[in-house]
């Protein structure tokens, strides 16, 4: 039995199950080139057929993240937000309208547009909840038989924060929040009033400007923005800080009042801003702590699953597996809302069907591989010269360039789901040297001084670093370093003494460890320096994307599969 789960949205993606099994998963935008791309998914699900071999017509059931009638609560907010301010009910409005029009009601027609693209199919279409398809995509493809779930992000339909108990075929939920109150909507705020840009998913900056600053504005935040009502509930007070508003820039006086202007985009960093990221940084931490406890008050159960796209905060991640009641944290790589194709297929096979549970979700390497006769061509065409090794040359040769300084652009087998780069498409370099992280970010990652890098290492080291075994495939927690290892890759180690660890398992990914071992051979030290294979633009997908990237910025040498090119001669 195939199901197909889509996202069309924001981060619009498809995952295609086989009898319960992950065949293939991808966002949109690695194909399109459009970060967070919004719309249709055409080429993820023809990558998904391909991949699986068949046709539409082998499809038994498609699933959508997202039921586009639930409309009501939606607009009750925007009328009561008319008693606020004229500009607010503005922003909804518009938003709304824009969303019902151009989103929700084309929904409708997707089972004919499927049909139309990809040929007659039988399937049967379904409607899911937004939610409940997060609460899915950690729970379905976790480890655990039973588990607590907490599920945040701006919002669903109406939903911004589900509480739910998962156990065999069965989520079942608890407590739901709804608009306006909403950890990702305030979160987003923050960053546009910072002058980033919350559409660009720019929530990223503000974690890492976070450790630079002190919460000086925690009490104002706490007091005014982001409220604890009993200890499972939050408000947010959208009369101070209201995230429509923010999408344009617009802040309320009480706010401007307390933290200063706003930051305008470009701005040079002060202490100031620092400080307010860092203020807003720990009262998120801090209430979704104390939501926590009640969850784990309410259910009792020891294993956690959490998802939606304020699960990708792994500085909060890192106090959760630190603080946290629960002994056990399952996240997923596409936490966001494209793992919500996931949760929409597992959703489908597991709750409504009715069908055992038998796949655990290890890696995240389901996207599209390219053969190394198929990098070759590409690098011919682009007339480029390259060299053919066996990995038994390449790998030690790579990995003694990257212990002498080289960036090295490395592109190997399926392209990872969701948006982090776990080591086969990824820039790699030395975290020993301390001068790298700037290197990285102002020489070819183009991006802000303050981004944090992170280290893919072998798991089997990951207690000589963290002081405890640690096993975090995907990139998405942040733990203290020890001493030791501080002071040992410095590149890779936040200015709070911290670091965002991939743990490589031998069997998982037997060719990066590989890489990593060899280095460690070299060093002395097993980990590399890991940032996604990108310049201000999705993470390249094809080997045509890589070599653009290379001819266009500037790194050492790029691995295609097996091939090998140098800017410059060793």
């Amino acid at each position: 039995m195939y199901i197909l789960g889509l996202t069309t949205l924001g981060d619009a993606a498809a995952t295609i199950i086989r009898d319960g099994e992950l065949i293939a998963a991808v966002e949109e935008e690695r194909f399109s080139r459009i970060k967070h791309h919004s719309g249709f998914p055409f080429q993820s699900i023809q990558y998904c057929l391909r991949e699986a071999g068949i046709s539409l017509a082998d499809v038994e059931h498609v699933a959508l993240y997202w039921k586009p009638w639930v409309l009501w609560h939606k607009a009750m907010q925007a009328l009561k937000s008319a008693a606020i301010s004229r500009d607010m009910f503005k922003a909804r409005v518009d938003r709304g309208i824009k969303q019902v029009s151009e989103s929700y009601l084309g929904m409708f027609t997707y089972p004919r547009r499927l049909r139309k693209r990809f040929g007659p199919s039988h399937f049967r279409f379904h409607y899911l909840e937004h939610h409940l398809c997060h609460a899915a995509s950690a729970f379905f493809v976790s480890p655990f038989e039973k588990a607590a779930i907490l599920t945040m992000d701006g919002t669903g339909e109406d939903t911004t924060t589900l509480f739910s108990i998962g156990k065999g075929l069965e989520i079942k939920p608890l407590k739901r929040i709804k608009l306006p109150h909403s950890l990702g909507q305030f979160y987003s705020a923050v960053t546009n009033f910072l002058g980033f840009d919350m559409f660009a998913g720019d929530e990223w900056k503000v974690m890492g400007l976070a450790a630079y600053g002190e919460p000086e504005y925690y009490d104002f935040f706490s007091k005014r923005v982001l409220s604890l009502n009993g200890h499972h509930d939050f408000q947010v007070n959208i009369r101070v800080l209201d995230h429509h508003l923010a999408k344009h820039y617009q802040f309320s006086e009480e706010i401007v009042r307390e933290l200063g202007p706003p930051r305008r985009p470009g701005e040079e960093i002060t202490e100031r801003h620092q400080n307010i990221a860092a203020s807003a940084q720990r009262i998120l931490e801090d209430t979704v702590l104390r939501l926590l406890q009640w969850l784990y008050e309410k259910t009792r159960e020891e294993n956690l699953c959490l998802a939606g796209g304020v699960a990708f905060n792994s500085v909060m991640n890192g106090r959760i597996i630190n603080e946290s009641p629960f002994k056990r944290v399952f996240i997923q790589p596409a936490a966001g809302d494209a793992g919500c194709s996931l949760g929409a297929a597992y959703y489908v096979y597991h709750q409504l069907l009715r069908r055992p549970r038998s796949f655990v979700m290890e890696h995240a390497y389901y996207g599209p591989s390219f053969s190394n006769e198929e990098c070759a061509e590409a690098l011919r065409n682009a007339g480029i010269e390259f060299e053919i090794l066996p990995d038994e040359e390449l790998l030690p040769r790579v990995a003694r360039m990257i212990a002498e300084g080289a960036v090295v652009g490395w592109f190997q087998g399926r392209m990872e789901f969701g948006p982090r780069a776990l080591g086969n498409r990824s820039f790699l370099a030395d975290p020993r040297r301390a001068d790298m992280r700037e290197l990285l970010n102002k020489k070819v990652k183009l991006r802000e001084w303050f981004r944090p890098l992170a280290p893919s290492m072998l798991e089997e080291i990951s207690h000589k670093i963290f002081g405890k075994a640690h096993y975090d495939p995907f990139m998405i927690t942040v733990l203290s370093v020890t001493e030791e290892y501080r002071s040992r890759i410095p590149a890779v180690v936040h200015i709070d003494g911290t670091a965002r660890p991939q743990t490589v398992r031998r069997h998982i990914n037997p060719r990066y460890w590989r890489l990593i071992n060899e280095f460690g051979k070299i060093t002395g030290v097993p980990v590399l320096l890991n940032t996604s294979f990108n310049i201000q633009e999705p993470i390249v997908c094809r080997p045509e994307d890589a070599i653009r990237t290379f001819q266009s910025a500037n790194f050492d040498a790029l691995v295609l599969e097996n091939n090998l090119v140098l800017r410059y001669k060793e």
